[in-house]
């Protein structure tokens, strides 16, 4: 018998990369790639538009937009380009506020 839960950490054979670049190393990465790929981040105008958004999340859209988050972030981080780093750096901000706006339900 197998342990689920062991199963999902181990290493996969390939690694699998989605059409944004993200990659997943294991059966947990797979299932994360799938959760980004259904939770659509819209670009957001406004601090107010972030937090009006992300109030409406369930536990694992949450889970997901930080996920999501902490990539643009370090996306941000490590960009050469002064204006795409500042749209990351932005974005990634507004993600935070409607990640700080999720409301535990």
């Amino acid at each position: 018998m197998t342990n689920p839960t062991s199963k999902s950490k181990d290493p996969l054979d390939t690694w699998l990369v989605d059409i944004a670049g993200n990659i997943a190393v294991s059966h947990d990465g797979v299932g994360l790639l799938a959760r980004i790929k259904n939770l659509a981040v819209p670009v957001f105008a406004s601090t107010e538009h972030a937090i009006e958004w992300g109030s409406h999340l369930n536990s694992q859209e949450h889970a997901t937009l930080l996920h999501i988050q902490r990539t643009s972030s370090n996306a941000a981080q490590g960009e050469r380009n002064l204006q795409r780093m500042v749209n990351l750096g932005t974005q990634s901000q507004l993600m935070r506020e409607a990640a700080e706006a999720f409301l535990p339900g």
